[in-house]
């Protein structure tokens, strides 16, 4: 089911459609919580988010990065503002797709506590080596792992992740042994892995890229339905022998519960037309996501997969935090 709507919202997205202009439905300024820190591909996109609302609209758009607790800080901050159309989420796979069922307590309900607006693009999930280790694909890497149990081992930017739970599906899936390392971010998970410290990593294009380019790391897949287009050598996961291996992340824009229908319409019309425009589709891709652009009823349907479907990955890993 997963893999059938990603292929899906991925095939309309390679479509430039012409949208409805959008017209603005609340007064003021617009204060988009981005639920990560600073510096990371969630925040770039979430910038020109917000740079192409405030164009689009003629309202200004701030960004506000509450980050902490794998995106739950800011989330709440947002389940509990008004729903006067003035606060928005960038919600993500941790916020509406994995902590519903990893965390044991969660300060808001994922679908009860939001208005959604529009998925804004895909995050997809590479599968990079170091350049040290001796494999060329996933074939060769699944080999050395079965020849090497315990030996080798792959970093996250924390347990309960998409990046953790890459590596335990790959696990389930093939039967590797591999160690699980988890970092404090991305500032001290990439060097580890681009001098050789850690193996290899489930990571988003935009982390990786400067390391892929180096020759520092070796790219073995990517978890899309297609190609990433500027990775082109790189094949898909199930080119690579692993189907429905859906591991890629998104980036959402929601609202508080109760926000007006109109606002919520006016905003994704934004977003579709920030997304059709081939300049800022080149920077969403340069930032490693995939634009999407979604109605509201079609990002209500997507939220609500992913809370299944990942459940029931982080069930069967057996990942729970407290």
């Amino acid at each position: 089911m997963r893999r059938r709507h990603l292929a899906a919202l991925f095939s309309a997205a390679m479509l430039s459609a012409v949208t409805a202009r959008a017209q603005p439905q609340a007064a003021g300024t617009i204060r988009m919580v981005v639920p990560f820190p600073p510096g990371g591909a969630s925040d770039v996109i979430g910038r020109i988010v917000a740079e192409q609302m405030r164009d689009r609209l003629g309202m200004p758009v701030v960004v506000d990065n509450r980050a902490g607790a794998s995106g739950n800080i800011g989330a709440d901050i947002v389940a509990k503002a008004r729903p006067d159309g003035l606060t928005l989420l960038l919600a993500s796979a941790s916020t509406h797709g994995i902590n519903p069922t990893l965390m044991a307590r969660m300060p808001f309900d994922s679908r009860r506590d939001f208005t959604p607006v529009s998925l804004v693009v895909m995050v997809p999930t590479i599968l990079v080596v170091t350049a040290s280790l001796p494999v060329r694909n996933v074939d060769e890497l699944i080999a050395h792992a079965r020849a090497n149990p315990g030996k080798l081992n792959y970093g996250s930017v924390g347990n309960g992740t998409t990046q953790h739970l890459a590596g335990v599906m790959l696990r389930e899936r093939t039967g590797v042994d591999m160690v699980h390392v988890p970092y404090r971010g991305q500032n001290l998970l990439v060097p580890e892995l681009t001098t050789g410290q850690i193996h290899l990593v489930f990571n988003n294009i935009a982390a990786v890229r400067a390391g892929i380019e180096a020759g520092q790391l070796r790219a073995l897949a990517v978890a899309l339905p297609e190609r990433w287009p500027t990775l082109p050598n790189v094949p898909t996961f199930a080119e690579a022998g692993l189907q429905d291996f859906q591991v890629s992340s998104w980036l959402a824009l929601l609202g508080p519960a109760g926000m007006a229908a109109g606002t919520a319409e006016s905003y994704a019309a934004a977003v579709r037309a920030a997304v059709a425009d081939r300049d800022v589709r080149a920077r969403l891709i340069q930032a490693g996501g995939l634009p999407i652009g979604s109605a509201p009823a079609e990002t209500e349907s997507f939220i609500h997969n992913e809370i299944r479907s990942w459940g029931r990955v982080v069930r069967a890993a057996g990942v729970r935090v407290e």
